[in-house]
């Protein structure tokens, strides 16, 4: 491997952004790396750009023609320097040793196309009692990505991963298809995607990120209406994409019972409604290939 290449998509969060590249700078690393800002807010941030004046391991890139999570980390992707990719989101804060921890992990086994990054979700619940296991009964993905150790797992979470360039591209990235709302799922599926291929996923919790979670900013979506849908939608791709025909059948009534829960608390019967159109969206989406754009 050449290098690593650490790929931020950020949308209107100076502040958390400014304090991520600041740790990120000050990495002891072995060999060359870069980060790579992909900034989606209406404007360019100049307070960003006057922080990272005179700092060239930093790249900012202020891009209006895409909005959204998987977009962002496949522009990222395409225009990285380095063959090790390493995404993080723009709230975390992180030890100087992060990336040569990412890095070494793919000494391991030469099968390794993915790292999981340990993660501490500040103020949340960090739970799980298996690590980065997806549960195909539900379609349902369990993280504990705050126990500590190191392992196979089956998928990684979108705010600490690695992977190795060649096979994201290869791969088609992360899948745009899933671009609705904050892209549920968007991580998970390229990590099915790659282990069906036959490549292995490794989980290295000494590669580890505090995850300050803003409130403000971001892709976040607030209303239920259309933070529901869009889960349907996107958890009924991965459904299709992914499970055996007897999984399918006790997935969609999980996610029945998850939509009839939502639709009691907050009393809108209206959202089962959502089952049945989004289900039927993210179906037809499951059955095309991952779609990622071609930049120059």
């Amino acid at each position: 491997m050449t290098g690593i290449s650490i790929i931020i998509p950020t949308l209107n969060r100076t502040a958390f952004l400014k304090n991520t590249l600041d740790d990120l700078l000050l990495q002891q690393f072995e060999h060359s790396y870069e980060i790579l800002v992909v900034d989606q807010s209406a404007q360019p941030d100049e307070i960003i750009l006057k922080h990272v004046e005179g700092k060239p391991l930093v790249r900012y890139c202020h891009i209006t023609e895409f909005r959204g999570l998987p977009e962002a980390r496949n522009y990222g992707a395409q225009k990285a320097k380095y063959d090790l990719l390493v995404f993080v989101d723009d709230d975390i804060a992180c030890t100087f040793d992060f990336i040569q921890e990412h890095w070494d992990s793919y000494t391991i086994n030469s099968d390794i196309l993915i790292v999981a990054g340990g993660i501490t979700e500040k103020n949340n619940i960090n739970k799980g009692n298996r690590i980065g296991f997806f549960n195909s009964k539900k379609a349902e993905p369990v993280s504990g990505f705050h126990k500590e150790g190191s392992m196979e797992v089956d998928h990684a979470k979108g705010c600490n991963f690695s992977t190795i360039k060649a096979a994201y591209l290869t791969h088609s990235g992360i899948d745009e298809n899933l671009t609705k709302g904050a892209a549920l799922y968007e991580e998970l599926d390229y990590c099915l995607r790659i282990r069906k291929s036959g490549g292995k996923i490794w989980f290295n919790s000494k590669a580890h990120v505090y995850h300050l979670a803003a409130d403000t900013g971001g892709c976040r979506v607030s209303d239920i209406d259309k933070y529901l849908y869009n889960l349907i939608r996107n958890r009924s791709l991965i459904i299709e994409r992914h499970l055996s025909s007897k999984d399918k059948r006790t997935a969609k009534m999980e996610l029945f019972r998850l939509v009839l829960a939502h639709a009691v608390s907050y009393k809108k019967l209206s959202l089962i409604r959502h089952f049945f159109k989004a289900g039927k969206e993210g179906k037809m989406a499951g059955k095309l290939p991952a779609k990622m754009t071609k930049y120059d």
